[in-house]
């Protein structure tokens, strides 16, 4: 099917700059552009301003290089590793209901707090010896849990993987 296209005007410079960018992502201009789009109407229609977003992202990546993770509050307040996984879990089925892919949100704060890696379409979670990130470590396993993600262990890692999706 053939797209409708309008022209909009854009500096030369931004041009180079975004053909540069998409070539070392391996797409074109028009993919990249697109998707870049596509992303920043999901933050619009929440009522967020996109560009705002994307600097706030920016300023996160900057902290996350000096040590800064995500860290939920209950991380902070709660001791018992239970109480924290079954508080994942409520977040996990608010995270479902509302549409949200958790396993980006899964993948965000594993590898932002050191506790998972990304394998894959997986997460796998890793034991841990820090107490912050073993109560992160079940969080995360909860929000997994009250998400719908299928949950597997292998010795003492968690892998959480997307639900399979049957074919009839």
């Amino acid at each position: 099917m053939r797209k409708s296209r309008k022209t909009i005007g854009i500096d030369a410079e931004y041009i180079e700059a975004l053909k540069e960018v998409a070539r070392k992502r391996g797409t074109s201009i028009s993919g990249y552009m697109r998707q870049l789009i596509d992303e920043a109407l999901k933050i619009e229609s929440m009522g967020y301003y996109a560009p705002r977003a994307l600097m706030e992202r920016w300023v996160e990546l900057v902290l996350s290089k000096v040590g800064f993770a995500y860290m939920h509050v209950d991380i902070l307040e709660l001791e018992d590793l239970e109480e924290i996984e079954r508080r994942g879990e409520i977040l996990g089925s608010t995270i479902a209901e509302l549409g949200v892919d958790s396993m980006k949100i899964i993948e965000l704060l594993g590898l932002s707090s050191g506790v998972g890696i990304s394998q894959g379409s997986s997460i796998i979670l890793l034991p841990q010896s820090s107490r912050v990130k073993t109560k992160m470590f079940h969080l995360i396993k909860g929000l997994a849990k009250g998400s719908g993600l299928v949950i597997s262990s292998s010795g003492s890692l968690v892998i959480i993987s997307p639900p399979r999706k049957t074919i009839i």
